[in-house]
């Protein structure tokens, strides 16, 4: 995804406090503790590893946990998010912003960008809809009946990482809403998100097309042969012709 719905953040401390500034300007003190499990990994002797090697382990494990969390925040999602129709606008109209992370399964975001790109000569990877920019990205471990729309960076993530005799082990905090100022998350269908877009886009298509067929019935026909001798013609732009075998022509009248 281009924009994940949360950000991670590493600390050091097991329990932090932190100082947000939240509308109007107001200041709200958070303490957040760092101490449930992520995950652990076992490793013998980590104590007596050269430095280089422990490095490496630090940066496997780095690129591993941000997986091991969008998991847990899929998990999040099914508690949190609240039930609704696909970008309900009354609703949305409240808040300013106006991009979205739309959740759907892998299986979900292909049918959506099929029906999405149908009649493009382009495949389109961010979705425009009613004024709304959605930015459509796969959630690990999502099912094909779940469907989640976030403001993108909503939540924030602390993680911890503690090196023992023998394991590494990797602690997390709660999500945190650190954007007060953008909807909660929603949890919709994917099937009605889908069949939403393909209505749109075939009433796209159909105006498209009857658009075009207005231009060629309100064009005027392409003059082929003289009306008066049935001789060849000859345009000269625009609409304007002469005969080459007589003496018509339509050519507006000089003054």
């Amino acid at each position: 995804m281009n924009m994940l719905p949360f950000t991670i953040k590493t600390t050091d401390q097991a329990t932090m406090h932190l100082c947000r500034i939240t509308p109007p300007e107001q200041h709200q003190e958070l303490d957040v503790e760092v101490g449930a499990l992520l995950r652990s990994w076992e490793i013998h002797h980590l104590h007596a590893l050269r430095d280089s090697t422990r490095r490496n382990l630090t940066r496997q494990i780095r690129n591993e946990v941000p997986n091991d969390a969008y998991k847990m925040f899929i998990r999040f999602l099914r508690g949190a998010a609240e039930p609704d129709i696909f970008l309900p606008t009354v609703r949305l109209n409240r808040y300013r912003h106006r991009q979205y992370c739309l959740l759907l399964s892998s299986r979900r975001v292909r049918e959506l960008f099929e029906v999405y790109n149908r009649g493009s000569r382009y495949s389109r990877r961010l979705i425009n809809f009613s004024g709304y920019d959605l930015i459509v990205g796969t959630g690990t471990q999502l099912l094909d009946t779940e469907g989640y729309l976030i403001a993108p960076n909503k939540y924030t993530i602390f993680l911890r990482q503690v090196n023992a005799a023998n394991e590494i082990n990797v602690y997390h905090s709660e999500f945190i809403d650190l954007a007060g100022s953008t909807p909660p998350p929603l949890a919709l269908h994917p099937q009605n998100v889908i069949d939403t877009i393909r209505n749109n886009v075939g009433a796209e298509i159909e105006g498209k097309a009857l658009h075009q067929q207005r231009i060629r019935e309100e064009s005027p026909a392409m003059i082929t042969k003289c009306p008066e001798c049935d001789g060849e013609v000859q345009r000269i732009g625009g609409e304007s012709y002469f005969c080459l075998e007589c003496s018509w022509d339509n050519l507006p009248a000089l003054r």
